[in-house]
């Protein structure tokens, strides 16, 4: 019921967009499910060097779950843990899993599982007008605790303690010197600085981007320290043709063309 989750493609990069302006781009549990299944979708396909994920319109990216169907989705213990067990962890997980880059791109309204959707990307860039936050205590209920877990070990105990106890809302300056965005540009910017970054950051080879981020994704979810056994594996790149076509590419002083094998 109502909203979706749609792809664009430029090219090499893909913009996945969250699609329901009427509601600030409220997340529905149907949007929810639709999110993961699109993303995994378009890292097994392969054939995008980049996402870029955004909201429609100018006001929101988005702003949280959609509370028209708490009742109808979230009035037990049952549905409410089908709900963050079947759709919310998955569509987290799939972009936290994704071999392809990830750039949020937030305009306006963030909160909630908007907020959390943006910290699985791997870039965050806010417009001026950003607004972002978490105050879900005010509804009488705690974050999940793999979602909780989650924004303690990307932000630490005193940011998701602002976000979760305290309910604070960062606009973007403030979320910027609290980490939660790597830059903030004028609204009027943003498209064109997250399409600029999506495009560095295709340029770049698919392979290394895939072992860069499963070594970030092993970081966050296990803080042991890296094995030899880990480390040792970390260089099948030198197998590689986009190895071969990166060191030849520098040495001749000419723009490598990676082919992501």
């Amino acid at each position: 019921m109502g909203g979706s989750v749609r792809f664009e493609s430029r090219d090499e990069v893909g913009f996945v967009v969250i699609d329901n302006p009427p509601r600030r781009n409220a997340l529905t549990v149907g949007m929810w499910e639709a999110l993961g299944e699109l993303v995994r979708g378009i890292d097994r396909e392969g054939g995008h060097r980049c996402l870029v994920l955004r909201g429609a319109g100018e006001e929101a990216f988005a702003s949280g779950a959609d509370i028209s169907e708490f009742e109808r989705e979230r009035s037990d213990r049952e549905q409410v843990a089908r709900y963050h067990e079947r759709y919310v962890g998955p569509g987290l997980a799939s972009l936290l899993e994704c071999g392809i880059p990830t750039v949020a791109m937030i305009r306006g309204t963030c909160m909630g599982g908007g907020l959390e959707i943006a910290s699985c990307c791997d870039i965050r860039i806010a417009a001026d007008d950003a607004k972002l936050g978490i105050p879900i205590s005010r509804m009488g209920f705690p974050l999940a605790f793999g979602e909780t877990e989650l924004l303690f070990r990307l932000f630490g105990r005193g940011i998701a303690a602002e976000l979760l106890l305290e309910g604070r809302i960062y606009d973007a300056q403030e979320a910027l010197s609290k980490g939660l965005v790597e830059r903030v540009v004028p609204a009027e910017r943003l498209e064109e600085e997250a399409l600029a970054t999506a495009r560095r950051v295709a340029a770049g080879s698919p392979n290394a981007h895939r072992s860069t981020k499963a070594q970030f994704l092993r970081l966050l979810r296990d803080a042991s320290p890296v094995t030899a056994e880990e480390r040792a594996q970390s260089y099948d790149f030198a197998d590689t043709e986009d190895y071969r076509i990166g060191y030849r590419a520098f040495l001749r002083k000419v723009k490598p063309v990676f082919e992501g094998r």
